[in-house]
């Protein structure tokens, strides 16, 4: 009989921890000829060769580096990036992934901000990486392509062993550095680490019901697709990769026999808007995952009819991990729902002072989760006010149904989901507020059919100054990535209350539908 007084319950450990680059390690094991297909390119790799590749580039970073150093990569959605994820987590590096419709400006910065040790980047995007200030950026630099001057090619780094790294992986070492605003001033970063990360991945597979007989094709940005691709691995699913075009898109899913997308609600459109739609088939997509905006009731019923029965739908963010999920039978039942809360998290909603509401009544969604960040990189301000009493503060207002499901109504933050993408309305008003000829200015999002919000700007001038909306919209697209950029510009009076504040509820009124 065990002596219960001998018995330590303080303390106890695993004996391994969650390890990001296992992920790949053992899909490699189990399925060594299962395939990752770019299929804008055509280019394919299987699990064992991408798992050698990824053991060259990290004991090619370690040539020059080391564990906790930062390397970002600027490329389209094509295997590079995946391998490179995979070399920082065996490398014990920080992966970072840098958006190429950024202007070099922004990406300077972040790269100054993140103190870069490398960059890796596809030969198309060269003129931005030409255009950035080299002086004092100590950066190693690799292009996906032909080896010039100070660039060396990305296939040099093959050169190096391919077996894994002997680095000590622990779950609380830093693994991504993510960027969600700022980059026009002081970046909004923060950091992941394994263990959130692997969580992430793991909230993934669990919330699609995702298996070895999936191919999962993923169309959205590189940030964003490696949570799926490493979801899809986990699982042990085949994955396909390609930049966004609705006809190709369609010729993909039906070329190789893809089981599961996962996009936002304007490629759905896009996709079944196509004018030979029919000719594709289709048979083979057990279901699609709608995120990044809320899904238009419009466009879930032309999907159920179209393209699949089984649409499932997840509300989440960057730095924080998923808030909700509802799978394809509740979303039948809840068509206007996100869902409950996301396998691992709790969620609350609450008034001004912090009190929880009942069912039916609107307050701000609240949320835990281990698959976030929970604390914002070098910003203990914004720490506070997001992440303040061990809940995330979304500012999303939302309510509760009386079986607990999550309805959002709206956000009290000044954030504009366009086409999948996070724009924050004062990084476009400080750029327009740089104008000399521009008095007043304030940025909103208005429903649009193809973006589910699209940014519009209230621009104010000074009395005797003449510019046309026109000028204003060519300077912020030299100024900012293209996806900030207002799609519409008024030149008005901005409505402002007797404190100051901008009275964006009343101009969304004004100009909804012009």
């Amino acid at each position: 009989m065990t002596d219960q007084k001998s018995f330590c319950w303080s303390e106890p450990h695993p004996t391994g921890h969650l390890n990001v680059g296992l992920i790949l390690k053992n899909a490699a094991i189990a399925y060594p000829d299962k395939k990752v297909v770019d299929a804008t390119t055509g280019t394919i790799r299987s699990f064992r060769v991408l798992n050698e590749r990824a053991n060259r580039i990290a004991n090619g970073f370690l040539d020059w580096g080391k564990e906790r150093d930062s390397v970002a990569v600027m490329t389209r959605w094509g295997i590079e990036t995946i391998e490179v994820y995979f070399a920082c987590a065996r490398a014990g590096m920080v992966f970072s992934h840098i958006s190429y419709r950024l202007a070099p400006n922004e990406v300077e910065n972040i790269l100054r901000y993140a103190n870069t040790k490398a960059i890796i980047f596809d030969e198309e995007f060269r003129p931005i990486i030409d255009k950035i200030n080299h002086k004092d950026l100590k950066l190693q630099k690799y292009i996906i392509g032909k080896e010039e001057g100070e660039f060396a090619s990305y296939d040099s780094l093959l050169k190096y062993d391919e077996r894994e790294p002997n680095i000590d992986i622990t779950e609380d070492m830093p693994l991504m550095l993510g960027f969600t605003s700022g980059t026009t001033g002081v970046p909004k970063a923060y950091i992941r680490t394994h263990y959130a990360n692997f969580f992430n991945h793991l909230n993934f597979v669990l919330s699609f019901d995702l298996t070895s007989e999936d191919v999962g094709l993923t169309a959205i940005p590189p940030f964003t697709g490696l949570t799926c691709d490493c979801g899809y691995m986990l699982a042990m699913a085949e994955i396909v990769n390609l930049d966004f075009d609705p006809v190709n898109t369609l010729k993909a899913i039906e070329k190789y026999k893809v089981t599961i997308m996962y996009g936002v609600p304007a490629m759905y459109s896009a996709m079944m808007d196509v004018a030979d739609f029919d000719k594709y088939d289709l048979s083979s997509l057990r279901g699609v995952i709608s995120v990044g905006a809320a899904m238009p009731l419009a466009t879930l019923e032309r999907i159920w009819n179209k393209l699949t029965p089984n649409c499932y739908e997840m509300l989440g963010t960057q730095e924080a991990g998923y808030v909700a999920v509802i799978k394809p039978d509740m979303k039948r039942k809840k068509p206007e729902s996100v869902g409950s809360p996301a396998r691992f998290n709790r969620i609350r909603i609450v008034d001004e002072e912090g009190k929880d509401k009942p069912a039916g009544e609107i307050g701000e969604v609240l949320y835990q989760s281990p698959d976030g960040a929970g604390a914002y990189w070098r910003n203990e301000k914004q720490t506070e006010e997001s992440f303040g009493g061990g809940w995330f503060h979304t500012k999303d207002l939302g309510r509760f149904d009386d079986d607990g499901y999550l309805y959002i109504s709206g956000r009290t933050k000044d954030m504009i989901i366009s086409g999948g993408y996070n724009v924050f309305a004062k990084d476009v008003e400080d750029v327009i507020m740089s104008l000399p000829e521009v008095a007043d200015c304030a940025v909103i999002g208005l429903p649009d059919e193809k973006w589910g919000e699209k940014v519009v700007a209230v621009v104010q001038l000074k009395e005797g100054e003449a510019l046309t909306a026109e000028e204003v919209k060519n300077y912020c697209g030299e100024k900012m990535a293209t996806y900030k950029t207002p799609k519409s510009i008024f030149l008005d009076s901005v409505l402002r209350s007797t404190s100051g504040k901008a009275i964006k509820h009343e101009m969304i009124s004004k100009y909804e539908g012009k």
